[in-house]
Parts: C-alpha cells; sequence; structure tokens
C-alpha cells in the first residue's frame, strides 16, 4: 500500500460502518545461511546432484529439480550435463514456466521427451508473458559418459514450475516516464531473489531501457548511449550510490528531474535505501528542487498512483450522480446530479471536473461538476461501452462497430486504431490507466471473456492501441476491470463455468487473488488507496476492505476519479 493510504480507507470504513518434489535420498546441498530477520526472506530450494546408475528418465527429472537452484550459477543442475553441455549452457536468456508436474516419457535409448503445461514465460529481461492454453514440449538427448547417462542438449534458459518462481523471483518495477515526462510508469520486472546487488540490477535495468513490450508506450529520461560509469550502485549507510556517464551533466534541468524521479522511485524499493546520492562522471549532479542525496519520497509529483486530496467515490442512484462522502451521498452539481436523463455506467475525469456516463439506450453524454452545467450527448448512437477516463478529460468507449472511440469534452470524437487483435475477438469493454499509457480490455473469444493489456501509443501527435496481450490464463468468464494501482487490475469475473467473484491480478507476475465477491456482483471500480467496490443486483454498493464485503449503501455503477 503506497504512502497516505490509510486515511481514505477509515474514511470508507467509517461510511460502511454507518451504512517442487523433495528428495528422499542421496547427499544434501546445503545453502548459505540466512541471517535471522532479513526482510523478504529467500527459501531455498533442497536439491540434489545426480546419484550412481539413474536411468536417463530420472536424469532429465533431476535436470530439470535442480535448475530451480540458483546457487553458484545453477551448479548442482549443470552436473546432470555433458562435460561440454555444462560449459556453454546459459541459464539467463529466459524461463519457460509450467504448471502442475511435467510429463517425461522415454524415446528410445538415450532420448527423453518431456510435456508441460505452458503457463508462460520470463524473458531475459525480467518481463512475464502469459501463454494461457500451450504445451511446452521438450526433447532431450543423453550420451553415456564414463558409465553415466548425462544431458547432451539441454535447452537454452530454464525450465521452472511456477511454483519455483513464486520461491525464487521477486517483483520490482523499473520506471520509465509517459510520453509528457509528468507521470511515472511501471516496467514490471522479475529478479532472482539470490541474485546479487538488488540496487546494481533495478539500476542496470532502467539503464537498458523498457521492455520490448513496453518501450513503444514510454520514454526515459536518460540519454542515449548513457548508463552507469561505474557498473555497481553500493548502498551505504541506507543512501544508494549511482553514478551516471558524464554526458547525463549535459541534459536541461526537466530531464534532470524526470530522470531523479525514474532512479530515486526505482531504488526507493530496495530495502534498507532511504535516499540516493546521484553522480555524474563521479561528481555530484545538481537538480534543481532535491537535495543530494535525494530522500526517497521525494518527486512525488511524478507519482503514477496519486490521486488529489479530495477525491472520492461516485455512484448512480435514481440516474443521479451522487458523490459517496457519507450515510447521506450528495448529488453532484450540475446536469449529471440532477438525472437529466438518468445515467447509468459512469466514468469520473481524474480531476474530478467531468462525468461520462450512458442513458437508458446506452448514448454517450457528460457533463461537468459545477453548478448549472448542462447534460450533453457526446455519441448519440446507442450501445456504447462503459465510458473509461484515466488521467485526461477524454472519455474512451467501444460502439456497436468494435470501433475504439475517444471523446474530447468538447465533443470532438476519434477514432483509435486497434492494432493486434485476432479477428475473433470482441471488444467488450475498456479501462484506461490513470498515466495514460495502457488500457485494459475486456474481450470475447467464443464462449470466453477475458482481459487483455495493451499499449496507448503517440505516433506524431496521432494515439493508437497496440500489442494486446494476455493477463492471466485463470479468468475465462470476466465482465468488468478497473486499476487498482498503476501494476495491479481488479477485475470481476470467474474460472471457467464458477460463480462469478472479484478477483486482483498482479502485472508483474499474472499473479490472481480472489477477494471474494457481494451477492450478485455486476460491476467494480478501484484506485490507489481506496478500497475496491462493486455494484450488487440487489441494488447496493458494497466495499472491501481486506475482510467480508460490507455495504456502503443503495446505489449502481460505482466509480473512482480517473477510472
Amino acid at each position: 500500500m503506497r504512502p497516505g493510504a490509510l486515511a481514505p480507507l477509515l474514511a470508507v470504513a467509517a461510511l460502511v460502518a454507518g451504512c517442487a518434489s523433495i528428495p528422499t535420498s542421496g547427499p544434501i546441498q546445503q545453502g548459505p545461511e540466512v541471517p535471522d530477520g532479513q526482510a523478504d526472506q529467500v527459501i531455498r530450494v533442497i536439491v540434489r546432484p545426480p546419484q550412481p546408475d539413474m536411468t536417463p528418465t530420472q536424469i532429465v527429472s533431476g535436470f530439470i529439480e535442480a535448475s530451480a537452484s540458483f546457487e553458484d550459477d545453477h551448479a548442482i543442475a549443470r552436473q546432470y550435463l555433458t562435460a561440454d553441455a555444462a560449459t556453454s549452457w546459459n541459464p539467463t536468456v529466459g524461463t519457460r514456466v509450467y504448471d502442475g508436474v511435467p510429463t517425461l516419457a522415454p524415446n528410445g535409448p538415450a532420448d527423453v521427451d518431456m510435456t508441460a503445461t505452458l503457463a508462460g514465460s520470463v524473458t531475459a529481461d525480467g518481463h512475464f508473458q502469459v501463454s494461457p492454453g500451450r504445451l511446452l514440449t521438450e526433447s532431450f538427448t543423453l550420451d553415456y559418459v564414463e558409465g553415466q547417462w548425462r544431458i547432451a542438449n539441454p535447452p537454452p534458459g530454464l525450465l521452472l514450475a511456477r511454483s519455483d518462481i513464486d520461491r525464487a523471483f521477486r517483483s520490482y518495477d523499473v520506471y520509465f516516464l509517459d510520453p509528457e515526462f509528468t507521470t511515472l510508469v511501471p516496467d514490471p520486472r522479475l529478479i532472482p531473489a539470490n541474485g546479487a546487488g538488488l540496487a546494481t540490477s533495478l539500476m542496470q535495468a532502467l539503464a537498458a531501457g523498457p521492455t520490448d513490450w513496453l518501450a513503444p508506450a514510454v520514454r526515459t529520461a536518460l540519454p542515449d548511449g548513457a548508463g552507469l560509469a561505474v557498473n555497481a550502485v553500493p548502498v551505504e549507510e541506507g543512501v544508494a550510490v549511482v553514478d551516471l556517464d558524464a554526458s547525463v551533466r549535459l541534459v536541461n534541468d526537466a530531464t534532470r528531474r524526470a530522470l531523479s524521479a525514474q532512479i530515486v522511485w526505482t531504488l526507493r524499493q530496495v530495502p534498507g535505501v532511504l535516499a540516493v546520492d546521484l553522480r555524474a562522471g563521479g561528481q555530484a549532479l545538481p537538480v534543481p528542487g532535491a537535495t543530494n542525496p535525494q530522500p526517497e519520497d521525494t518527486w512525488r509529483g511524478f507519482d503514477p498512483n496519486a490521486m488529489s486530496a479530495d477525491a472520492m467515490a461516485y455512484a448512480v442512484r435514481s440516474g443521479r450522480v451522487v458523490e459517496v462522502t457519507g450515510p447521506a451521498p450528495r448529488a453532484v452539481p450540475g446536469g449529471a446530479g440532477l438525472g437529466a436523463p438518468p445515467l447509468d455506467g459512469i466514468a469520473v475525469s481524474f480531476d474530478g471536473n467531468h462525468i461520462a456516463g450512458l442513458d437508458e439506450q446506452g448514448a454517450l453524454w457528460a457533463a461537468e461538476t459545477r453548478a448549472g452545467a448542462p447534460t450533453v450527448d457526446l455519441i448519440r448512437d446507442p450501445g456504447q461501452s462503459r465510458p473509461s477516463f484515466g488521467r485526461g478529460t477524454s472519455a474512451w468507449v467501444i460502439d456497436p462497430q468494435q470501433e475504439l472511440k475517444q471523446v474530447l469534452s468538447d465533443g470532438t470524437v476519434f477514432t483509435i486504431p486497434v492494432e493486434g487483435l485476432s479477428t475473433k475477438i470482441r471488444m467488450e469493454s475498456v479501462s484506461v490507466s490513470r498515466d495514460g499509457t495502457r488500457i485494459a480490455l475486456v474481450v470475447r473469444r467464443g464462449p470466453h471473456t477475458f482481459v487483455m493489456l495493451a499499449l496507448i501509443v503517440l505516433r506524431e501527435g496521432a494515439a493508437r492501441v497496440q500489442s494486446p496481450v494476455r493477463v492471466d490464463a485463470r479468468l475465462t468468464t470476466v465482465t468488468d476491470v478497473a486499476w487498482a494501482e498503476d501494476d495491479r487490475l481488479i477485475v470481476l469475473g470467474a474460472e471457467g463455468a464458477g460463480t462469478p467473484a472479484v478477483y486482483e491480478i498482479d502485472l508483474a507476475r499474472a499473479a490472481v487473488r480472489s477477494l471474494g465477491a457481494p451477492p450478485d456482483p455486476l460491476r467494480v471500480a478501484a484506485a490507489p488507496g481506496f478500497p475496491p467496490l462493486a455494484a450488487s443486483a440487489d441494488g447496493q454498493i458494497y466495499s472491501y476492505a481486506g475482510g467480508p464485503w460490507i455495504s456502503a449503501g443503495f446505489g449502481g455503477s460505482p466509480a473512482y476519479p480517473g477510472g
């Protein structure tokens, strides 16, 4: 939870109150001791080297299990390989992740085939990619070396179970910038938990640039070709020392501020880092508006999860948009609060000054939240999807012809190209991230509905949506999605034919966590530092603060600013 998140949680609470297999034989490899009290301790897997007279299948099984140990550059796993293979095998080029237990089948005297359900893959730069419904197959060839079988053709990278990923990797955000250099954008990475020098690893990742998927939508303040002058980031008495190339001294003040925000926010995740000493060419780098070292809470203005001090929840009662501020919700100023026309499926702009919603036929209307402001029709055609604002004041909807529309507050409508979606997929709803660089799509393919994440890319001043990817493989009956934080989604859906519930999806590792659900949930809303809300078929809005869902009063279509 981000700093400052407790206050709105307490406010809503007050409102609610008012209303791998384990070997059984063989020698044990002892891992290094973990000091008592160390934060985020790593659970190391116990692996064993090959035993005499193991069969080819046993050798392959042992190699796969031993690959989950990162000690000494996978030294135990290399013992299952021939001498040449042990030297040439590169486990760092990426990881394929499987669910369950793989099937191993002999295919002749010296070959073993592996089959498993592919859950996804981790690229060499730590980006997790979901691969639902695919099989992982691999064929191993073994040589008979000095009376023992050894693998001659290990696949590049690692083959790890999902449980190994959860145990051996930790997720961190490497921060880049939106195209306007005003807001940080997270680039989630999975980094081996026992790797040397977390601060160094994170800064190396920042210097290398965003992952291939995110790169078209973001920028970095680090000049082209610049990197670390010293390829290490020591942490001394709570201060991370970052020494960049001397060329960084040539950038202007605005770029120095943006670069500082990237670095400080990336390194503040390292346990024990309280400040960053930023240097270039060995000398302190002056940054307007900041001291050096820069405290870890500097650059709050770039916070991708920042909400305004007066942010609140909104809902619809009898067609009128209301502010959910206490036991007696108050109608918003302007036409939206008068219910003229009655609205549903509302969205609220990030600054809270604009409301967009649908009338009974699904036409799109909008109004400013000021006294006397009329409700105006933006798109008269019926059948629009529920709108979403993101960080700006333009509403995004999907029309019945499967075109994505961006509607400005003055009524100007742009058709946004969507690249990379199969013709078999239909878009059903959208939710724009509050940093404005990504868009979550609820899509339908055949009988299944699921969430995809795509980029909002600006080219010569025009926006387009591209590179949609699945965010999880479990949920196949999804009806709504909202952004809880810059790297977490709240989703209303179900696993297969299961009962609908509210789920949280961690975008870094495609991890899905059930939050339960109120009776017959219909829609969800979420925002950083605020509890998720769900509208129910019983005409009430429910709030979730870690326990059971609790009624927050009557209403429907909950919304938070920027949703």
